[in-house]
């Protein structure tokens, strides 16, 4: 019995290292720091639509290794974001995603956590409907890392929200957000 629950627990914890990139021997070279005080809103007014809008458009950030060489570049983003339903009766039926989309010269993060269009998701299953003029912000970071060859790179991120089938649009607005990328060298 003992070795059966040794064996179980093993097993349960070598699957969650398979899900994990550990990245070590990195010094930090340089940062970039991004502040944008403009508002951008995605949105969609139909069952199962999706809408997206840049929010931060050509960061430029350099990795400054010998040519051949990489970097690691990790990107932390913190944004002030409000969403909405499409519709005010719509509470009995799943709700809108939020996300957040990375690009590094056009290609998404090489390690993520994003999916393989470089969405990164902060928010499932929203309800609200907030009365004309009164908008709830909520902080939503997000944080990726990826690799990238020596040289001139520019970063993009968007902000977008997709109604799940049945909630007859969504909408997110990005209030205020900062941006910090961190460039590392082995």
């Amino acid at each position: 019995m003992r070795r059966a629950i040794f064996c179980s627990a093993f097993l349960l914890f070598s699957s969650w290292s398979i899900a994990q990139t550990i990245l070590s021997n990195e010094s930090l070279v340089k940062t970039t720091l991004v502040v944008n005080k403009t508002e951008v809103t995605a949105q969609c007014l139909r069952n199962g639509c999706k809408a997206s809008r840049p929010m931060l458009v050509s960061i430029p950030v350099n990795c400054p290794a010998s040519s051949g060489k990489t970097c690691t570049f990790h990107i932390a983003l913190d944004a002030k974001v409000s969403m909405a339903l499409g519709c005010a009766t719509c509470s009995a039926y799943p709700g809108s995603i939020g996300s957040y989309g990375f690009l590094i010269d056009g290609a998404p993060p090489t390690v993520g956590p994003t999916d393989a269009h470089g969405n990164y998701q902060f928010e499932q299953n929203v309800y609200t409907q907030p009365p004309a003029g009164l908008v709830d912000r909520e902080s939503y970071p997000a944080s990726v890392v990826t690799s990238t060859q020596s040289g001139n790179h520019t970063i993009d991120v968007s902000i977008g929200c997709r109604d799940q089938n049945i909630s007859g649009g969504c909408r997110v607005t990005a209030h205020w957000s900062t941006m910090r990328v961190d460039v590392f060298e082995p």
